[in-house]
């Protein structure tokens, strides 16, 4: 899969470089060069604030290349845009001060079919629904208590490797658990396991 990476912030482009080893990644720092660079088959790594058409121009992108997968960078990210972000397809959101880390876990979430937030994000989005059923208590007696507990550091928005040093657990295991969880509450992705969780907890 290819990788575009649209900036002109040093920080982000230079923690880009050092996440990403692929033969098939490209840095653009001027809009006119973006979409050349672009085909279906893209993570576009998006620094809104680096386009002061952003609005127009990300609309004429994902109408022009329909399966592209595209992280928003903000320099001073909120909430509520976030969500909304997120509720119009982007596939994650994030601050442009992010690190090597969180760089490397939005291109793998995005690249296995996931959606990419910070834990305040998560936790945001998850009070802001509500809670409509309250029978699904049940599923919880299918879980092993040590499920219980990576259920609930997925719910407050920690990623794998957080999860495992929280635990003591390698991440690996974390990953099975988290496969389990899957399986068992016919879930798809760690956001559906979040809002179950705060059905599940009240």
């Amino acid at each position: 899969m290819k990788i575009v990476l649209f900036s002109k912030q040093s920080f982000l482009v230079n923690e880009a470089k050092k996440s990403i080893h692929l033969e098939d990644f490209s840095f653009v720092n001027k809009i006119e060069n973006l979409f050349e660079t672009l085909n279906s088959n893209t993570i576009l790594l998006y620094h809104i604030d680096c386009d002061d058409n952003s609005e127009e121009n990300l609309k004429e992108i994902k109408e022009d290349f329909e399966n592209i997968k595209i992280a928003i960078f903000r320099n001073n990210t909120n909430n509520i845009e976030g969500c909304s972000l997120l509720k119009k397809g982007f596939k994650a959101y994030a601050h442009a001060m992010s690190n090597i880390n969180i760089i490397e876990d939005i291109i793998k979430a995005i690249s296995n079919g996931n959606i990419w937030m910070y834990p305040e994000l998560m936790q945001f989005l998850i009070s802001s629904v509500p809670v409509e059923n309250q029978n699904e208590k049940e599923l919880l007696k299918e879980l092993t208590p040590k499920e219980l507990e990576v259920l609930e550091l997925v719910a407050q928005g920690l990623n794998n490797a957080k999860i495992a040093q929280t635990l003591d657990l390698a991440e690996v295991s974390v990953k099975k658990y988290i496969s389990s969880l899957f399986k068992k509450l016919d879930k798809k992705d760690r956001l559906s396991l979040a809002l179950l969780f705060k059905s599940i907890s009240k």
